[in-house]
């Protein structure tokens, strides 16, 4: 994690917000609001909303929920469906504050099968 991050953690957490962390992207760190009401904001409605998977097409994700016990927060795995473009429901946690969602590029999924396929894996 590197020192922007952390504080953008930090931030996200004192003003009821999250971290989306796009590796790769010109701007890849940034600290978005939580709703000031009791509504509860989902992985897959943040990435719908903010556009990322509209741009990136088919995304790889990990949620980091803060921790005091780890300074790089408890990794949780996002599943995503098959075609890699939408979250699985087991694994579409709802946000909380200071929660850091990283979000990569994932390889096409009809390649990756095709590929797959190819190699015998």
């Amino acid at each position: 994690m590197t020192e922007a991050v952390y504080y953008a953690v930090k931030r996200a957490k004192s003003e009821n917000g999250v971290v989306l962390q796009v590796v790769g992207d010109n701007h890849p760190v940034r600290v978005l609001p939580l709703p000031d009401d009791e509504r509860t904001v989902y992985v897959s409605e943040l990435l719908s909303q903010t556009g990322v998977l509209k741009a990136l097409g088919y995304v790889e994700a990990t949620l980091f929920r803060a921790s005091s016990e780890s300074i790089s927060g408890v990794r949780m795995e996002i599943k995503m469906e098959r075609s890699k473009d939408s979250v699985q429901p087991s694994s579409d946690y709802a946000l909380q504050a200071g929660d850091r969602l990283m979000v990569s590029k994932a390889a096409n999924p009809a390649i990756e099968m095709l590929l797959n396929g190819i190699v015998g894996n």
